[in-house]
């Protein structure tokens, strides 16, 4: 008796085992790195992690020292590919790198999209202000108010922040390449204030050209604190296993703490360079 398999028995039993088996799991970065001797490594700016040199063009920052210093043990190399921070997790998840290797803070709707390693710092915001504003604040709730307008980097914590805890108020989402430049609208009065990053506040008002005419509205505590650090694709559990090892031993042996220290301590990138 022969047996007769017709085309539309093979498709149905190719459709059936694809039901039934697991697809192949995709190759993690982890062992790409081993392969390929290179990191991808997506970044945006923000100071003191992630800052290019005035003269080189080449970055700079604490996440940037971590990071090579990660390639180097690891006998890889670092690439930089650089993005707005609008575009941050769009790069990440259509696989323009294999990580983001800045600085990025947590927050809720960022995690529902793209999975953070273990945080190696925390930081928090202040509102820079024009020293001569005929309105003055006497606490940060009075930001939220409709009159109100706030300036932030689009795309960033800093905006997502304004949103959440100044939810009356406007916000003015500015699509550049640097916190800093969020600045130039409080100087020209379109804004009430900036909502930026302490510590790059903290650098930009050491220049004196800058605390001439703009002020912490709140000096003190930083406002609304958040953990910070490197972030993947959703999926990789081999990756990240890799990176949080490394994150949880740069803190542990004070490696972290000694950066940060270090870069406030003579690399404020908003000095001009001395000739």
């Amino acid at each position: 008796m022969v047996c007769k398999i017709t085309a539309h028995a093979i498709f149905g039993g190719l459709w059936f085992a694809s039901l039934i088996l697991p697809a192949a799991a995709e190759e993690s970065v982890l062992q790409k790195m081993k392969q390929t001797g290179v990191i991808k490594a997506c970044i945006a700016q923000t100071n003191p992690e992630s800052f290019k040199d005035a003269k080189t063009g080449e970055w700079k920052g604490i996440n940037v020292d971590l990071m090579n210093e990660l390639a180097t043990w690891a006998k890889a190399k670092v690439e930089w590919v650089e993005v707005k921070w609008d575009t941050v997790i769009l790069s990440l998840n259509r696989k323009d790198c294999d990580m983001f290797g800045g600085s990025l803070q947590y927050n809720a709707p960022r995690a529902l999209e793209i999975s953070y390693i273990v945080p190696f710092w925390k930081k928090g915001s202040k509102i820079v202000v024009r020293k001569d504003a005929k309105r003055k604040f006497e606490s940060p709730k009075e930001f939220d108010d409709p009159s109100v307008t706030i300036a932030a980097v689009a795309g960033t914590s800093d905006a997502e922040l304004v949103k959440r805890q100044f939810p009356k108020a406007k916000l003015q989402a500015l699509n550049v390449n640097s916190s800093i430049q969020v600045m130039d609208s409080v100087r020209r009065g379109d804004v009430d204030g900036a909502f930026v990053s302490s510590a790059a506040v903290r650098w930009w008002l050491d220049v004196p050209e800058n605390a001439a005419w703009a002020t912490d509205a709140f000096p003190g505590p930083d406002l609304f604190p958040a953990t910070v650090g490197w972030a993947i694709r959703y999926g990789d559990p081999d990756w990240k296993s890799f990176l949080d090892a490394f994150s949880s031993w740069a803190v542990a042996n004070g490696r972290v703490q000694a950066l940060y220290d270090d870069y406030f301590a003579k690399a404020n990138p908003y000095k001009q360079p001395s000739n």
